[in-house]
């Protein structure tokens, strides 16, 4: 399984988890709560994690092309729910 995480640095990040994952679970099977998220895409997983201050991911799939198709649909998704505010998301080996 490839595996690669992101921390987020922003005061929303309990506010953009959710977003996230009620926005996916109108396509995909979701779970999550003010803390924790789960998408599963048809090619791979996130995993989100939300504590003061910073929005965890953690991308796991298959292949090289699943994982980076993972990683570009959060960044996008994310990228234009907080609009409001400029994030970085660098993308790394997985902690």
């Amino acid at each position: 399984m490839n595996t690669q995480q992101a921390q987020v640095t922003t005061a929303q990040a309990s506010r953009y988890l959710q977003q996230l994952c009620k926005h996916f679970a109108h396509k995909i099977p979701v779970e999550y709560d003010d803390r924790r998220g789960r998408a599963d895409f048809p090619w791979g997983t996130c995993h989100m994690t939300a504590e003061d201050g910073v929005l965890t991911l953690r991308a796991e799939a298959p292949g090289e092309d699943e994982l980076a198709r993972v990683k570009a649909v959060v960044d996008d998704h994310l990228t234009r729910f907080a609009w409001r505010e400029t994030l970085t998301v660098t993308w790394g080996p997985a902690a």
